[in-house]
Formats: C-alpha cells, structure tokens, sequence
C-alpha cells in the first residue's frame, strides 16, 4: 500500500516584506536625494565662484580706456599739438565667435570704407585674443551712428569715441614738433599703450623725445553687455590719466616766419638766445602736413614722401650735416690769437697758395682763393670781411688742426645740441687722431688747409652753428642749449669759454665789418635802421673743380643742375649794440651764402627788431 503525498505551503508575512521593501527604495531615494543636495550644495557653494565667473563672462565685458595726450604749448603758451575727437571701430577676438564673418557684415554696412579683411584676419591672429583690434580710426558721425544701430549685427565689433592727434600750426612746426602713429613691434614691449591697438606713439621730434611722458596713462572699465554685445551698464572704472603737458622755447609765429621765409628752397633757420640758450626757432624746409598722419596714408603718399629729391621729411636744421664752409673762419681766427697770431699781421693774397706735394708732377698743389685775382694785403680783420681763403690757409698751416679742433669742439660744433632729439646728428671736427681712428692713414697738411676754410672733413648743423655764434658773442660765457622747459634754473654755466676778452672785441668787429662796412661779403643784405645786425657768409662746394675748369672759367652755379651748386650759409647776431639773437641759415644748393642765406637772414634780423626784439615765456602748467 502506497503512502500518500502532501503538498506542503510555506507562510509568508506579505505585509512585513512590503514595508521593508518600502524601507529600501526610501534610503534608496534618500541617498540619491542626499548625493544631489550635496552635489547642489557643491556647485553652489564651493564652486560658486568658478561659475560666477563663467557667468559674468558671458554678460561682464573689459574696456581698455585710452587716454589723451599731453599737449604741446610753445614760448607763449599756444597750443601747437592738441587732441580731438575722433570715432572709431574696433573688433575683439575673445568676443567674436567667427572673426570674418563679422568683418564682412561690417564691410556690407560701410561699403565705400576701405576695410582690409585680410590685413585684419591677420593681425586679429597675431594679437592675444583679448585686445582690441583697430579696424577704421576715423569715421563720420553718419556712419558712427549706421553702426551703432547695427551693432547686433556685428558679433565682438564695437564702436567707440576716442582721439587723433591734431597739430595747430601744419607743416611749419613738423620736423620740430614731430607727429603720432601706430606703435609698432617693436615699440610694444616698452609701451604699456599696447594693450590698446588704436594708441599711438611718437615717432620723430619732440613727439619722439617725450612720448613717455606725453603718453599718458592707461585706464579700464568693466561693462555688462546683453547677448547682442550692446552696453547696458558700467560697473566700475580706472579713468585714465591724461599725459603731462610740455611747454617749448619755439616761439611758433617766429618759427613760421623763418618757414616761409625758407618757402621754395632746401634749407634750414635757426634762431637762439645768445643770452640764455633758449631756441626760438628751428624751421626745415620743404615740409610736409605732420596731421596727414593722423589716419593711415596711402603707400603711394608715402613713397612720394621718401622719393622727393628735396627731402620733405628730414629735419635740416639738426639732421642734416653741411660743411661749415667760410663760417668757420671767426672761430679759426680765435684759435690764432689763442695761439699768438697778431690780429694786424697781414698776409699777401694773390687768389692762390701752394704746398709742397711730391705725388704730382709739378712738386706742388694749389690752394685757390675765392677771388681769383685775390685780395693783396689783408690783416685778419679783413679776411674775416672779405672772407679771403689765402689768409685762412696760412694761418691754418700755422696753428695746426689740433688747435683748430680744440677751439671748434669747445663752441659747440661737432656734438648734438640736444641729445634728445634721437634724429639730430652731431657732425664732425677732424684732427689727427680722428684721421687715424676713422679713416686709418695720417693727418696731412693740405687737409689743415681746407679745415681752415670750413672744407674737407668738416660737417657741422644749422642748430650747431647758432649755438656757437651765440657763444661767441655773448661775452664768452658757455650756454646750455635748450628746446623744452624742464624747471631748470639756470641755461647758463659759470665758466668762460675762452680767457682774454679781448679776443672776442676783435671777432664781434670784424664780423661787424663784413656786414656793415663797404665790401664785406654780406653788406648788400644789411638793415639799416635803428638796430642792425652782424655776421659771416659761407660757400660750401660739394663737388671737385677740375684745373681744366679753373683755366677756362668757373661754370656758374646757376648754369649747374640743382644737386651740383654749393650750399649757401649765413651765420649772424644782433642787435649789433646789445646782441640777444643768434642766426644761422643753410640753403642747400642755394649758390653763394652772401646770395641765398645773407638776404633770409635779414628779413628775419628785421622781423625780430621790429616784433619780436625782448621774446619772454609765458609759463603754462599742467591742469
């Protein structure tokens, strides 16, 4: 018999299994709630800042702010480089998220405006890509505003305000003053104006000597933008600080006087206190519109600048080097009597001298005198008034370079007036040991001969040549020249330059002689009036005069193409009683100094007699 089975059931306590079930997806639950608070409490705080950033990035903005340059005044306190206001559009790579995309919707905006995208592209890549970029630096108010209604167009493009440099008096004032353009490669590591791509920084004449502190200090803002880069607000601001002002010894109607007297020529003007060694005037010409540069010119305006035969953008007045020609004279004439030459001891001129020379053929060379049948007895009084060169010749040879040298560099010639002004040059005085150190071969006589004449190796400046008029005739006290005010007490040292008075009376006669009497090389050209003036005429040659034209006749620099003729100088003081002003003019290529210099002398003599005679500074100051 078989036993029977049984089905046994377990039993289960279903509603304790529902409740620790519950009890699992609730901690469950919790956990996950907790992982997500403590995520959220995270990200909110701990990582409130990393966001906030990141937030602030999208709506906060930062603005370099330019600021204006300092101003440039002159003797009187007028104004000769001023800022003005200007309207600009500039792009940011960090803002933009496709640069040339933006520069096309730009280009559709402004079609007749000449926007280089390439140009752009490229120099948007090269830059971080924080600083703003210049695209056009001077609009019209039309299309200043054009853009602004646009601007949600122009993703990371901004208009804004800023300033171009404007100088007052033009082209008379633009070797000396200099002018404003973009900074270059170069220039950046040192200027913290960079980091603003539309600043500018000075490229030439006190523009350039000063620029530090003309340049002024820049400043930032942080904006908040909407999405369609628009300003709504200014947070915060650093202004900028506006350069410092700086106040010239230029008086700027005497130094447009001078350049229009020079209209037409190749030249220079300088014009010095022989009291104080103020410059009253520097003036170059031709010249050129220095606010042509305020925007960027063509290359073909530039090249026509560069290619000019006449030089339009060199500063003559201390950048270019003449030889001195027979303005030397008065100060070879001082190195004689420093040396014991009696000033009445007389010298025979019969137009030539000759040395000894056994290279050639006839066992001499000749020296020639202006004057081809000479002057015949002359004394140093009238050498100087009729500028023999026999005279000078000998009593060249008799002294000897060094001497010459000595006297030269003592007055000032062969070193930079200003030292500032990074385009002046500072000429040359040769003697013996320069001879040797430059050029590697021993000094020779015939070479004193053509120093004593202000020829050979001799290259001297228009600023050079009134600084040591000045100091000739001011009772030989030694002047420190100067073209911008710098609080400095005093321009004048407590030292003579040369130890007898007396020689100076001798030189201050003798110049006047040429001047005023009868025969002197520059009488034609003489005042007469109340006040008159004194000095020397010189020719300098810049080419070689073959025997050949000697025998058949000196060609007349008139009948020479331009470059060919010789240079004109004229070196003067007055008024001759009580002498404040010392002149010197250099007309390149201009033929005879008694013809081309002498005569704009005198007008300019006569202009500060009757305008000009006790100039004074009107002291401006910062504000």
């Amino acid at each position: 018999m078989k036993k029977s089975s049984k089905l046994i059931f377990q039993k289960y306590d279903t509603e304790n299994l529902i409740n620790r079930r519950a009890a699992l997806v609730t901690i469950a639950k919790a956990g996950v709630f907790s992982v997500l608070v403590g995520r959220l409490a995270y990200l909110q705080i701990a990582e409130n800042s990393n966001y906030k950033k990141l937030s602030d990035k999208n709506r906060i903005t930062h603005r370099f702010l330019e600021p204006e340059r300092g101003i440039i005044f002159d003797l009187q306190g007028r104004p000769m480089a001023i800022n003005k206001q200007k309207y600009e559009i500039i792009i940011i790579k960090e803002e933009t998220r496709d640069v040339e995309k933006s520069l096309v919707n730009l280009k559709s905006l402004l079609p007749h405006a000449n926007i280089d995208i390439e140009k752009i592209l490229k120099e948007v890549n090269s830059r971080n890509k924080f600083i703003p970029v210049g695209i056009i630096d001077d609009l019209t108010w039309e299309d200043f505003s054009k853009i602004n209604v646009n601007i949600h167009k122009l993703e990371g493009i901004y208009p804004q305000i800023g300033f171009k440099r404007y100088y007052t008096q033009g082209e008379s004032h633009s070797h000396l003053i200099g002018y404003v353009s973009p900074i270059s490669k170069n220039e950046g590591e040192s200027n913290p104006l960079s980091k603003l791509s539309t600043a500018k920084a000075g490229k030439i004449g006190v523009e350039k000597a000063k620029d530090a502190i003309l340049r002024g200090k820049l400043g930032n803002k942080n904006i908040e933008v909407n999405a369609s880069g628009r300003e709504i607000r200014e947070l915060d601001r650093v202004n900028s600080v506006q350069g410092n002002y700086i106040q010239l010894t230029i008086d700027s109607e005497l130094q447009k006087f001078c350049y229009e007297r020079l209209k037409g020529l190749s030249g220079s003007v300088s014009v010095i206190n022989v009291k104080n060694g103020d410059f009253y005037a520097l003036a170059s010409s031709p010249s050129y519109d220095p606010n042509i540069f305020s925007k960027s010119i063509s290359n073909e305006t530039w090249e026509n600048l560069l290619s000019d035969k006449y030089k339009p953008l060199i500063n003559k007045s201390i950048s270019n080097q003449y030889p001195p020609g027979s303005t030397i004279k008065p100060f070879v004439a001082l190195a004689a009597l420093e040396s014991g030459v009696n000033h009445k001891e007389t010298f025979f001129c019969d137009g030539k001298h000759l040395i000894e020379d056994t290279s050639l053929e006839s066992g001499y060379k000749t020296f020639h005198c202006w004057k081809k049948e000479g002057h015949g007895n002359v004394d140093m009084t009238k050498a100087i008034k009729v500028s023999c060169d026999v005279y000078f010749y000998q009593i060249a040879r008799r002294i000897g370079i060094n001497k010459i040298a000595e006297v030269c560099k003592r007055y000032g010639l062969g070193e930079k007036v200003f030292k500032s002004l990074y385009e002046e040059k500072s000429g040359v005085v040769p003697n013996k040991q320069w001879k040797l150190e430059n050029l590697g071969s021993r000094w020779m006589v015939g070479e004193t001969l053509s120093a004593g004449i202000g020829q050979g190796y001799f290259l001297t400046t228009a600023a050079q040549l009134s600084l040591a008029l000045a100091q000739l005739i001011n009772n030989g006290m030694r002047l420190s020249p100067k073209l911008i005010y710098d609080n400095e007490t005093s321009n004048i040292y407590n030292e003579r330059i040369i130890a007898d008075p007396k020689y100076l009376k001798i030189i201050k006669n003798a110049l006047d002689e040429a001047t005023n009497a009868p025969g002197g090389t520059s009488y034609r050209s003489r005042i007469i009036g109340k006040y008159k003036m004194a000095g020397k005429t010189g020719t300098s040659q810049v080419r070689a005069i073959s025997i050949k034209e000697r025998e058949e006749g000196l060609i007349k620099n008139k009948d020479l193409p331009w470059e060919k003729r010789d240079h004109g100088l004229f070196i003067g003081y007055g008024p001759t009683t009580d002498p404040k002003y010392a002149v010197s003019v250099i007309v390149e290529h201009g033929g005879s100094g008694s013809g081309s210099a002498a005569p704009i002398a005198s007008d300019i003599f006569k202009y500060l007699f009757e305008k000009k005679l006790n100039l004074k500074r009107n002291e401006i100051f910062n504000v």
